[in-house]
């Protein structure tokens, strides 16, 4: 994402349909907030909602899969994102993520013993 685009993308979760939409909304909310990679991670964990470097980062590029909802908790607590504004990333992030793809573990099948 070039400066331009980053400039074009607003700081807030309306009109993301998409998880890599969504991603740039992160990342714009992000730079808007000030905060760097570690800055976001090291906040999150004074939260009390640790995520790791590495996951801010595949949160704001859409990497690394489906995330969770609670990694998405801990990223807004690192920026900083009082918990009324919260409200509209999680239900967001709930449309764009439909059930069954919050990262939740499905549980294996298993078989019966013959």
């Amino acid at each position: 994402m070039t400066a331009a685009t980053m400039q074009t993308v607003p700081p807030d979760p309306t009109g993301a349909a998409t998880p890599t939409e969504f991603a740039h909304r992160l990342k714009a909310l992000m730079a808007a907030r000030r905060r760097s990679l570690d800055s976001v991670a090291r906040r999150s964990r004074d939260a009390g909602t640790p995520i790791s470097r590495a996951t801010v980062h595949n949160l704001i590029s859409a990497a690394g899969g489906v995330p969770r909802r609670d990694t998405l908790v801990g990223f807004l607590r690192g920026c900083g994102v009082p918990p009324r504004e919260q409200i509209r990333w999680l239900t967001k992030f709930d449309e764009v993520y439909p059930d069954g793809r919050r990262g939740r573990a499905a549980s294996p099948a298993r078989s019966c013993p013959a």
